[in-house]
Formats: structure tokens, sequence, C-alpha cells
């Protein structure tokens, strides 16, 4: 056995600080790269942030229609336990009332029900059992209605007891025969309490007017606005994908060095002088090689589905991640990190960019998608007949009638679940 010293040529890609940033620098939506680069100015003495002006942008925010603004807007929310808080200021409360009263309120999940057992949190407090179900019942009889449930049957029970005109019956069906209400074995259940069918059809009205969760209507969440990246805007009769540069400062890199002359300064000064300026002239590079690589897939992504414009939604095509990567010869992880919480404001809404990928429902299919079909389930499902709901057999028949969607029932039975629409039995009306 001999041992040499060889020497081998060789590549090998190092992952360099300045392209790991970069990548990052990718997958940020705009409000985060924002927040990124106003970070790295107050680190970096030698980046200036210059604030775009937002007047393009303000001028196409108005002009668009007022259901755009109501898309892009998640809606201010108060805080649930505050509102509680607030009511029982009202009260006369003793400290060991007000204590337990603050642990079911705590207690509360973001529906708005008490899911810990009341025998727990007794022993919590250190109190009877019976101390903390008197305190829920008043907790219960605050606003909104329903609050404080330990199931949707409670929940629906107590707010129909706090309507205007009391339903004796629907509280008797929803007390006592809640499970042959909701599982609709409407025959059963009028047999047994000796009613007609459509006086359960007329209850079911009422109850679908009640809220399920009354807890969600509250949150502690700030109001939100979703801005969108591109626009894609028809101008004379051309597609044209426009880049809202205004959300993205605009960057000034100042290089002493230059701007004072020849001044002498001592070695540790000039180099930390030559790190900020490298970093300061990477980032502006990094910036606008993210806008490029947006622009070129959101290119590619419109050559694709361009019927979606004039068409809508229906007209999505499959569409992969790789199909753009191999178009744009990048890697799919590029791709998947461009599109990462990007949003197009479309002819047709809002859309995040990876609302435009979508998997082909078979080979025999053509261009078809799986949310196009989706889309043509639903509208048959709300076109349907309510007295008679169709089967999932029978969607899938008028699917391949109406559209020529050649799938199966199963599949039917699938894509209705995932769209968390009830069965034909559950969504028959009397």
């Amino acid at each position: 056995m001999k041992m040499d010293l060889v020497q081998q040529q060789g590549l090998k890609l190092n992952m360099t600080q300045e392209l790991q940033q970069a990548i990052s620098l990718l997958q940020y939506s705009s409000a985060d790269l924002l927040s990124y680069v106003r970070e790295l100015t107050l680190e970096n003495p030698l980046i200036e942030v210059k604030e775009r002006s937002k007047s393009l942008f303000r001028h196409s925010r108005s002009s668009s229609t007022k259901q755009s603004f109501i898309e892009n807007t998640v809606k201010e929310k108060t805080n649930l336990r505050d509102h509680l808080r607030h009511q029982l200021i009202n009260f006369s409360l003793s400290k060991q009332d007000r204590a337990c009263l603050e642990l079911l309120i705590n207690a509360l999940d973001s529906n708005g029900y008490v899911k810990d057992s009341l025998e727990d949190l007794a022993h919590l407090m250190n109190v009877n059992e019976e101390v903390v179900e008197s305190k829920l019942y008043f907790l219960q009889s605050l606003d909104p209605a329903g609050i404080g449930a330990r199931s949707l049957q409670e929940c629906i029970l107590l707010q129909l007891r706090r309507l205007h005109t009391r339903n004796e019956l629907a509280e008797t069906i929803i007390s006592d025969h809640f499970h042959l209400f909701a599982e609709k074995s409407w025959k059963e259940l009028a047999k047994l309490l000796k009613i007609k069918i459509n006086q359960i059809q007329e209850i079911h009205e009422v109850i679908k007017q009640l809220e399920p969760r009354p807890g969600l209507k509250y949150g502690v969440d700030d109001s939100t606005y979703v801005t969108p990246d591109m626009t894609i805007k028809e101008v004379n009769g051309a597609w044209h994908i426009i880049y809202h540069d205004e959300l993205i400062p605009k960057l000034m890199v100042h290089d002493p060095l230059e701007t004072n002359g020849p001044v002498r300064i001592d070695k540790e000064t000039k180099s930390f002088y030559t790190k900020n300026l490298t970093q300061g002239k990477w980032l502006m590079r990094a910036i606008e090689q993210r806008k490029e690589t947006m622009m070129s897939v959101m290119n590619e992504i419109l050559k694709k589905q361009s019927d979606f414009l004039t068409k809508g939604k229906s007209s999505l095509k499959p569409l992969t991640l790789k199909d753009i990567a191999d178009m744009l010869d990048i890697h799919e992880s590029t791709v998947s990190r461009t599109v990462k919480d990007k949003f197009v404001q479309t002819p047709h809404g809002l859309m995040n960019m990876k609302s435009f990928f979508t998997t082909k429902l078979s080979d025999n299919q053509g261009d078809v998608s799986t949310a196009a079909v989706k889309l043509k389930l639903k509208e048959v499902i709300d076109s349907e007949n309510k007295k008679k709901p169709l089967s999932d057999q029978k969607i899938a028949n008028t699917l391949k009638t109406l559209y020529d969607i050649d799938i199966s029932r199963r599949t039917v039975t699938k894509y209705r679940e995932q769209l968390t629409i009830p069965t034909s039995s559950i969504r028959k009306e009397y």
C-alpha cells in the first residue's frame, strides 16, 4: 500500500452568504422584503432608503372596483375576551365570582366554546364544580348569543332560547333529537314527533340563520390589506403585467471615499466601508433580480393560462412548477420561492400566484385541471333541484353529459368533500 499526494481539479458550488441571502430575498413577500431592507439600513450606514411615490398605485387602487377593495381587506376584529369583560362592568360580583368568570373567559377557544371540563376548571379554582357551572350559565347569558357553549348542540339551543319569538318545537328537536335532525333523518323524526316534514324544514331554515361559531367574528388581529405585487391589465387588446415598483423602497448606496475625495483613513475603517459598500450594491442587484424573476415566471404562467384572463377560473389548465422551471431553464425550487406569498390583481379578482398551478385530472382528459373540475362540480350542485338533490353518481353523469368530463363516482365524492359540500341526503330540502 502506497500513499501519494495527488492534485485534482474540480468544480464545486459554494453557498456563499450573499447567495443564501439572495435565495431568501426571492421568497420574501413585499412586506417582509420592506422590513428586511429597513433593518439592514440600521446596520449599514451607507444604504439610504428613498420612499417611492405611490401616486400611480393609489390611482390604480381608486379606479378599481369596490369589490376588489373588499377582496383585499381583512375585516378588523374586536377581541372576544375584552368584549365579554366589558359587559361584566355592569354587574356587582364577588371576588370569587369574577375570578371564576375570568377563568371561563380564558378557557374559550376561537369559536367561543368551552372545551375544558368543568371538573378540571373547578380543580384549578379550588371550588365545587357546581360553582363553576353556575358561572358558566351566567357567561352564556352574555353577548353574543351561544357564547360559552360546550357543544354545537348547546350553542344552537342557547341561541334559540334568545330569539325574540321562541319556537318550542325547534328547542325540543335540538334538545332531545339533535342527532336525528343533524343527520337529516327527518322522516323518522316526523313520525316520532307526529309532525309534518315541512315543519322540520321550516325549523331548519331558522337554524341556518344562527351562528354555529359565535366567537369567530371576534379576534385579536388588526386589519390588514393584501397588496398585489403585480397587476394584469388589458391595453389595446393585449395583456400586460405591471410590476408595482412602488412597494419596494428605492435604495441609494453612498461611497464616502468617492464623495469626500482622497482622504487618509486607517485600514480598519477602509475595510468597514468596503464591506458595507459591497453589501449595499449586492442588495440593489438582488432586489432587481427578484423583480426580473417574478416577471419572467408570471409571463410564462400567462402563456399557459391565457384562457383564464377571458373566461375565468374554470378555464385554468394543468400547470406544475416543473413546467415553468423547464420553460425558463431554472430550478423548480426557484419557481416555488418566486410564487411564495406573492399576489396578482387579475380581471377576476386578487389571486395568489400559487393558484395558477393545478394538477392534471388524468392522461385521457386532455387539458382539464382538477381546479376546473371542482368549479364545474360546484356549479352542478348549486343548480340542482334541492328537493331532489343529485347523488354522486348522477353528478358524475352530469359532468360527462354537460362538460365531457369523465370522472368516477369516488372522485366526485373526494372533490365534494374537499369543497366541504354535504351528501345529497343532507342537502335535501322538503
